[in-house]
């Protein structure tokens, strides 16, 4: 027996609360009564009086434990977990507002449970809760810079405290991270319902936010229209400061305010001055820096798409020279057709298109239907622009061609110098090199580069691991071409890395060889091994005193790039980089074709110059421009324009010229659009404005009238896009109509509009991140049918954690109801349920052990005294 639960020791306050379970046995103390006044009248003195008087008294103690006395303790335990906002949107205020909320309204007590929530769940006793959002700092380990209420909601909705009830949550609403939609079927299939507490708005905080930017998203034409800026002033007192808005990056309008507290709204007259998808951005600046400490909800940006969507046609031998281009096309408003030829021919016509781009594309690649089709879509009416590149112009062989005839330029051929070329290939054989592929397609790289070399040229393969492996000697390559596949495709992958062994086997050889041209291609995909400063020293001394250059191919990011981007500095070739090993043939033809001897390419550093007035550079005309590290060496023809040259040998080479051509036109950009050698261009921030105007005069917008409505907007992670057809028949809208999208990662996926009403399509698309979505609309019945660019920039300020004047109303309304719950309820409609407990304490033990005693000690009397 547990002696501790049958003496459970007891309180006088419990002895207040004592309870009978047999108050019957009370009636046996009238016979004991009487046989006590008979034991008193018997013993005839007062010192033999003293053994009754126990007897009775022990007596009675027995019929008191008859009588089954006890103690009912009565308890409360604890109610349900309360969900509490942790997060950095809730000022200290807010917070102090919770826990007054909580404890003096609601009457949560310090032992009852708690979940505090920002980015991460955490479980505390309401007691430890209150202390820290009591702290300045609020929830630390919670990530207060994010707000999950997602999260927060599975959670609540996994415990077993919370079920089948409801369930307390404080919150402003405003999440930046998951959807608390989502976990509304959870919260269902838990019982639970949300009864939703909002503290006040951030009604003083030194904060000034732009809410709003609104703009029409698609216009007909170039036209006038208002753009309206709405600014909000957490501050008790005005706060002046400047509102500036840019169109494309260039100033537009700047003006002066005084912002009152709360909402202000501000319309800026606004002409619309070209076509396209054009951006437009506000930003606010606050003289007093003090009264707005969050930057992240400053500024805002909005698109324009004005008239039809222009299409056009790129055409390019890689994807590496297409990618910043087609990227640029499709912001500047066009629908770009990207067709990577990758040594195949193209044998299409490009009618249909407003505008077709060679980018570096060479003769061989277009069939001769193909090049007959541009020259007939150009002199039809159609825009060809040529860019530049190791196999464009003269270098592409299109001297004396149909096409050469239709450009502003005289193309050269190639000046080739009759020198010797040797090359080299040093591949790690490594064991990792055995991993996703690597070695195989470096071997792939290896064969495809034999394609650019010639009969004459010397050839060698190095493999290494931690020693070099001749694999095929330096030779003509019409020597090695019959055994050249066989001996590559014995490397077999192990080992561990020891570049510097290979790269003087590499020295060696080519000291040997005799050839005026000599390059080294080094491919690897881990630690080179070695102290940089033993690399320096040979490289520099290959470089300088045998005229060799070196270029670098790193595999991942587990190589070590600073070295290998220093080798190829200081040997005078290329670095690149890929994590993709599918890549390495294109990066070995490239770094082949580069190191090429033709002189029709010119690779130095120019400074370019522009003309002024120009019809197709416009406002950009006569600027000065960044330096170029390259172009294809051609002529202007007479008649022709000239935009932009570069002085070089005491003539000016075109580098953008254009003329008509036919009905058509056509523009030749002799250096490239792949950032090779316009790479300062492209840092200058130039190189985006440039195409922009060049494409602009090469495929100008036309006005189509537009028979339909676009709005766009924005809701809990999503960019919502309305279709409204105003044409005859609602043609448009009873066709299905697609929207792709263009994530800010580059990330394409595609979308169908749903039919709401008559006249009416809706689509909801997904934004997680914030950055620029590019929306194209195509009708699958109406192919020619041509919508505006579009596009929607998700403001970074959307997912900031700030304080806000009014909390999530349309999200905590659209919790409560889904769950049954209430928003902002009285605490009487509450109904906080606790469980009651009550635990019963017999007496009875104590009493028999008490009666026991007084009886022994009765015997005891009786025998001293009798």
């Amino acid at each position: 027996m547990d002696l501790q639960s049958v003496f459970h020791p007891f309180t006088w306050h419990e002895l207040r609360s004592v309870q009978f379970a047999r108050p019957q046995a009370f009636y046996l103390l009238a016979p004991a009564a009487l046989i006590l006044i008979y034991w008193l009248w018997r013993p005839g003195n007062i010192r033999r009086a003293v053994a009754p008087i126990l007897r009775a008294i022990a007596l009675a103690i027995f019929i008191l434990a008859l009588a089954e006395p006890r103690t009912i303790i009565r308890s409360e335990g604890t109610t349900r977990p309360a969900l509490i906002d942790a997060s950095a949107s809730i000022t200290p205020a807010m917070r102090d507002y919770t826990v007054s909320l909580l404890r003096d309204h609601l009457n949560y007590h310090a032992h009852d449970p708690a979940l505090i929530f920002g980015g991460i769940t955490v479980e505390h006793s309401f007691g430890d809760a209150a202390s820290i959002l009591s702290q300045h700092t609020g929830c630390a380990q919670c990530a207060p810079a994010v707000t999950n209420l997602e999260a927060a909601l599975e959670k609540i909705a996994g415990e077993p405290a919370a079920r089948g009830g409801n369930v307390v949550l404080v919150t402003d609403g405003w999440e930046n991270r998951g959807n608390a939609a989502n976990a509304i079927g959870q919260l269902r299939a838990a019982g639970i319902q949300l009864d939703i507490f909002t503290p006040p708005g951030a009604e003083a905080v030194a904060n000034i936010s732009m809410s709003e930017l609104n703009l029409p998203p698609a216009l007909e034409k170039t036209e006038p229209f208002s753009l309206s800026v709405t600014m909000t002033n957490l501050n008790p007192s005005p706060a002046a400061g400047a509102i500036s808005l840019y169109r494309n990056g260039g100033l537009v309008d700047r003006r002066m305010v005084t912002l009152p507290p709360g909402q202000s709204r501000y319309d800026f007259p606004v002409r619309a001055e070209e076509s396209g998808l054009i951006s437009y951005r506000a930003e606010f600046k606050a003289v007093n820096p003090r009264l707005n400490i969050y930057n992240e909800d400053d500024s805002l940006q909005g698109w324009i798409g004005i008239g039809h969507q222009r299409k056009m046609l790129i055409l390019s031998d890689s994807a590496r020279d297409a990618s910043y281009l087609t990227s640029m096309v499709r912001r500047i408003g066009f629908q770009p057709s990207v067709m990577i030829l990758n040594g195949r021919e193209y044998a299409g016509n490009p009618q249909g298109y407003d505008a077709v781009i060679l980018n570096n594309v060479p003769r061989n690649q277009l069939s001769p239907s193909a090049q007959s089709a541009l020259v007939r879509y150009v002199t039809g009416g159609g825009a060809l622009a040529m860019v530049g590149g190791d196999q464009s112009f003269g270098l592409g062989g299109y001297e004396n061609s149909a096409i050469a005839r239709i450009m502003p330029v005289v193309m050269k051929p190639p000046q080739h110098r009759v020198r010797t070329r040797a090359l080299v290939l040093i591949i790690d054989k490594s064991g990792s090199m055995g991993r996703r592929d690597k070695l195989t397609y470096a071997k792939m790289a290896a064969h495809t580069v034999l394609k650019t070399l010639k009969n004459t040229d010397l050839v060698s393969v190095i493999g290494f691991d931690v020693q070099p492996f001749v694999v095929v000697p330096l030779e003509p390559l019409e020597q090695a071409r019959p055994y050249f596949d066989q001996l590559v495709d014995r490397l077999k992958a192990q080992g561990r890395t020891f570049l510097l062994p290979a790269l003087e086997e590499a020295a060696r050889t080519l000291a040997q060889s005799g050839a005026a041209i000599k390059h080294v291609v080094i491919l690897t995909d881990g630690e080179t091994g070695g102290t940089p400063e033993m690399y320096y020293d040979l490289v520099s001394t290959m470089r300088h005193q045998a005229g060799t250059t070196i270029s670098t191919i790193a595999i991942g990011r587990e190589a070590n790039l600073p070295l290998l981007q220093a080798i190829s500095k200081y040997g005078g070739g290329g670095f690149y980089q890929t994590d993709s090993p599918e890549n390495l043939p294109e990066l070995f033809v490239e770094d082949v074709q580069q190191r090429s001897a033709d002189t029709t390419m010119v690779e130095k550093e120019f400074v370019p110059y522009s003309i002024r007035p120009d019809p197709v550079l416009r406002e950009l005309a006569g600027r000065q421009l960044p330096a170029l590290k390259g172009f294809v060496s051609t002529e202007l023809k007479p008649g022709a324009d000239l935009s932009v040259f570069v002085n070089s040998n005491g003539q000016r080479n075109p580098i953008v010229a254009s003329w008509k051509a036919g009905a058509g036109k056509t523009l030749a950009v002799t250096t490239d659009a792949s950032g090779r050698w316009s790479s300062l261009w492209v840092q200058d921030g130039l190189f985006e404005p440039l195409w922009d105007r060049m494409l602009g005069w090469l495929a100008p917008h036309s006005a189509v009238p537009q028979n339909f409505g676009v709005a766009l907007g924005y809701r809990s992670g999503h960019i919502q896009v309305n279709l409204t057809d105003y044409s005859p028949n609602s043609a448009i809208s009873n066709a299905p109509v697609n929207a792709m999208v263009t994530a800010p990662d580059g990330a394409k996926y595609s979308l169908a509009l749903s039919r709401e009403a008559l006249g009416e399509l809706s689509g909801s698309i997904e934004a997680p991140r914030a950055g620029t979505y590019n929306i194209e609309l195509t009708s699958g019945h109406a192919p020619n049918h041509n919508f505006p660019p579009l596009a929607y920039t998700v403001s970074p300020a959307v997912y900031a954690e700030v304080p806000r004047p009014a909390p999530n109303y349309a999200l905590l309304e659209h919790l409560a109801a889904a769950t049954g719950g209430k928003l902002n309820p009285a605490s009487s409609q509450l109904g906080l349920s606790r469980p009651k407990f009550e635990q019963a304490t017999l007496l009875s033990p104590w009493l028999m052990l008490c009666g026991m005693i007084l009886v022994i000690v009765e015997a005891l009397v009786r025998r001293l005294t009798f």
